[in-house]
């Protein structure tokens, strides 16, 4: 019997720590985009995509300028873009949750450093 109930207890221990620090997609947005240069409208790979306060949250745009943000929680965000030689943009989201797994998507248009838009 205190084998069962210490087994028991190892496996729900083992199931809280899985569920910690992790978002449910019913919790969450993906948030998903294409960032291009302003003169050009050219797609722009290897921009950095992060939101400071959750490190696990970042990416890069691919060849095509595209990029995928996934688990982005119910509240307010700052979602940076940077890339060398380039304004760094800033993206405030905001999502309340109202939508049970909502895609977002977003066009993000940055300027060489130096030039105004």
């Amino acid at each position: 019997m205190r084998i069962m109930a210490t087994i028991f207890g190892i496996i729900a221990c083992l199931l809280m720590l899985a569920a910690c620090g992790t978002t449910t997609p019913e919790k969450s947005a993906l948030l998903t985009g294409k960032v291009t240069e302003a003169d050009t409208s050219i797609a722009l790979s290897g921009v950095k995509v992060f939101e400071k306060s959750h490190a696990r949250l970042s990416c890069e745009t691919d060849s095509l300028g595209i990029f995928k943000l996934d688990g982005v929680s119910f509240e307010e965000h700052n979602i940076y873009f940077e890339k060398d030689g380039y304004e760094p943009v800033t993206f405030l989201f905001e999502y309340n949750g109202k939508l049970s797994r909502p895609l977002l998507s977003q066009q993000i248009v940055m300027t060489k450093v130096g030039q105004t838009q």
